[in-house]
């Protein structure tokens, strides 16, 4: 049956919407893995099948599940093509594009601070986990990031050393946490007189910042991230139709 949200006056829709989010969140749903079918979804809240269906779509169109024809309803993972860090273009030696490698150089545990707990929303006393990590193409450093992430959300990451983290953070805060990250809001700044120690940048060069708050799949902010770059590798294009 359908409980915790009944009291609320809202449609039995999107009252099996939540205990939908509730489940993926509470059991760190596989994204490979199906979900159950709306029929068994329906046995277990006790609702019509049509109003499983009606969660299921408002779900899929908010980003969260992926329909596959003929193999089911899945977890989708959040495509980040469309972040603000495409605009930086870096080209190898051969003058390809490329992905820069992701190196995380120090990870410590450190008190709360105003500006950070609250994009986080997190009390003032709550401790955080700080890394340092640069984005890098052989041995040239291209993106500077910081990132500060709940201790209470990641209490294993104190004690990991910097070698032991993957290249991609999100699949590996889900592996070692749990913590699925489902979207992100992404702000971008044009800053002088900040000198990067990985960027090794002058206070005469202008640099650009993208600050990133990204979210779990009920819409909590799990991480917030500033990402540090020099504004003449950044090159804005986007076609309009």
């Amino acid at each position: 049956m359908i409980e915790n949200f009944s009291n609320l006056k809202i449609p039995r829709y999107e009252q099996v919407r939540l205990h939908i989010q509730k489940l993926l969140t509470n059991s760190n749903w596989d994204e490979k893995t199906p979900l159950p079918t709306e029929q068994e979804f329906a046995d277990r809240y006790q609702v019509s099948v049509g109003t499983v269906r009606k969660a299921v779509e408002k779900l899929v169109e908010e980003g969260i599940l992926i329909k596959k024809q003929g193999r089911g309803t899945f977890l989708k993972q959040p495509n980040f093509d469309s972040s603000l860090l495409r605009f930086f273009k870096f080209r190898d030696k051969d003058a390809c594009y490329v992905t820069p490698e992701g190196i995380v150089k120090s990870i410590t545990i450190v008190d709360g601070n105003d500006d950070i707990n609250s994009k986080l929303n997190l009390e003032r006393a709550q401790a955080l986990i700080h890394i340092e990590r640069t984005r890098m193409v052989g041995d040239k450093v291209l993106l500077s990031e910081k990132i500060w992430l709940p201790k209470s959300r990641y209490e294993i990451f104190a004690t990991l050393e910097p070698k032991d983290f993957e290249n991609l953070l999100y699949p590996f805060y889900y592996k070692q946490c749990g913590q699925f990250v489902s979207s992100a809001v992404e702000t971008l700044f044009f800053i002088t007189d900040y000198v990067d120690p990985y960027l090794g940048n002058t206070k005469n060069e202008n640099l650009v910042k993208v600050c990133r708050i990204a979210k779990n799949l009920e819409g909590e902010p799990i991480e917030y991230r500033e990402s540090y770059g020099l504004a003449d590798k950044f090159s804005y294009e986007i076609n309009i139709n």
